[in-house]
């Protein structure tokens, strides 16, 4: 009974249902005026037509053209104020500026260490070019003197970051996607607070959205109360507007900037499965120790100073001396949507990957809804003799989103991609590896919401020992995962038919 009081009367109904009941109202009014006065039906037209011209023009990939061309022009009416709010995201005046300061302070801040390291990027022989191009979307550099260790499971993660918080002499960070009271947030929350108390400064930003049925609307305050410096990422309003759809999918945490994390892992009971309602839960993560954990420390400034529409001095934070045995080479990289990011790094990043693979391509992803692009990629590979294999989850946590997941499976399979489904459980790990000799570990689905919508992070890692970790994961994941066939595979007519429009709108979702 709580809970249905809960669900019927919670913040996410009932803004759900002032959005909705706005959007009726809109869709009312411009109907009913376009009725009385023809002019501005015309007007509605010819303003779709002009977007139409704009969408076909506009440097976005096939896929959302098609959807947006589809929405503009059967909705003239309105299709192309849909258009305009939600196609890009929208950052006010302040935020403009507050951002380009931030952009100018990150790069300054990053380029003296950069040059006092001989200004050069770590030799990675073929794969130089990847490096070069975060380089130069990011401004993020590759490092050595950087140690790396891999994290198979959320338990093991959350064991690793509790011993590093209590270890926090001057500052911890802290950015995640969902919070969720429980047995691991709350040790987590306990020992921010008890660091707090003893002078060490600490800031922690959560989605509001992400977390919007997981913790009451003024959590934040209760965290401020405990000296922590808490902010709400894009805090949810009950108005139509673009800005919601750009959420903050990060989980990084930064310790004294010398130890950093990052994965797939949120701050809730079901990551380290405490309770399961899909499940096992599988998921991942990397620690860093020594100069990568810099650029993990400014991604986390940038945010938080977005969000605060300030900007900073970066430099105290990025201060110290770090001596860590090499480990191979480590380069740390973000992503979210334009215009704050000039390009989809992320998914170039994933294009780079896949083409570049030799011998084999391992995959893991909650979500398999990429575009043509990506498609492409991955049936070359298989085409040129590489062993691509892609794990999913074979209980979902989003039934629509699974049916849309297992409808790319046969175009895949088609051209020799081997596609497994992690049996009995929900595998929430964003894992790629290749070749025994490069990888990534983020927060990175392979799905439109991650590779367009929201802001992202990822470490490319190039022969460090958190590599070989994975290849036994990987090796022990696909020993408890079913490898899908044709019989497997198959769908009625009726769904297949339902998945084929919803592909047309998966852009939007």
């Amino acid at each position: 009974m709580k809970k249905l009081f809960k669900l019927i009367f919670g913040r996410l109904t009932i803004i759900a249902l002032a959005i909705i009941l706005q959007f009726i109202l809109f869709v009312w009014w411009v109907t009913d005026a376009s009725r009385q006065n023809n002019w501005l039906y015309i007007v509605n037209v010819v303003l779709g037509l002009l977007v139409f011209l704009n969408i076909v023009n506009r440097k976005m990939n096939v896929e959302s053209k098609l959807t947006w061309a589809v929405v503009v022009l059967s909705m003239p009416i309105f299709g192309f104020l849909a258009y305009l709010m939600f196609s890009e995201s929208r950052l006010s005046p302040k935020q403009r500026r507050a951002y380009r300061d931030i952009h100018y302070v990150t790069k300054d801040c990053l380029d003296y260490f950069y040059a006092r390291s001989g200004g050069k990027l770590p030799d990675t022989g073929d794969y130089l070019g990847q490096n070069v191009y975060i380089k130069n979307l990011n401004d993020l550099p590759s490092y050595t003197n950087t140690q790396t260790r891999y994290f198979p499971w959320g338990v093991d993660f959350w064991n690793a970051l509790k011993e590093e918080l209590e270890k926090a002499e001057k500052f911890i960070f802290m950015e995640y996607f969902i919070i969720e009271e429980g047995q691991m947030w709350n040790s987590v929350l306990d020992i921010l607070a008890q660091k707090a108390a003893q002078g060490v400064e600490v800031r922690f930003m959560y989605d509001d959205i992400g977390s919007i049925s997981k913790v009451p609307a003024r959590y934040y305050k209760k965290m401020q109360k405990l000296g922590i410096k808490t902010l709400r990422f894009n805090p949810f309003r009950p108005f139509l507007t673009g800005i919601h759809n750009n959420r903050d999918h990060r989980k990084i945490t930064v310790i004294d900037g010398v130890v950093g994390f990052i994965g797939g892992v949120n701050l809730a009971d079901e990551y380290i499965n405490v309770n399961s309602p899909y499940g096992t839960w599988k998921d991942s993560a990397v620690m860093m120790k020594g100069d990568a954990v810099r650029s993990l420390t400014v991604n986390f400034l940038q945010m938080y100073d977005m969000q605060s529409e300030c900007a900073e001095e970066f430099a105290p934070y990025v201060a110290a001396e770090i001596e860590a045995e090499d480990d191979g080479v480590v380069q740390p990289f973000v992503d979210g949507p334009k215009p704050v990011y000039n390009d989809y790094v992320a998914k170039n990043v994933y294009l780079n990957l896949i083409n570049s693979a030799k011998h084999y391509l391992f995959i893991t992803t909650p979500y398999l809804i990429p575009d043509g692009e990506i498609i492409n990629a991955l049936q070359l590979a298989a085409k040129r003799g590489v062993d691509v294999r892609i794990i999913t989850p074979q209980i979902p946590d989003k039934k629509l989103v699974f049916d849309i997941t297992r409808s790319n499976y046969k175009k895949l399979m088609d051209y020799g991609v081997k596609i497994y489904e992690f049996k009995g459980g929900f595998i929430h790990a964003k894992n790629v590896l290749a070749d025994d000799v490069v990888g990534i570990v983020g927060t990175i689905n392979l799905d439109y919401r991650s590779l367009m919508h929201h802001y992202e992070c990822g470490v490319w890692m190039y022969k460090t020992s958190a590599l070989l970790s994975m290849k036994r994961d990987f090796e022990d994941t696909f020993a408890r995962s079913v490898l899908q066939d044709e019989k497997s595979v198959k769908m009625g007519i009726f769904k297949r038919l339902f998945c084929g429009v919803c592909a047309i709108f998966t852009p939007l979702l």
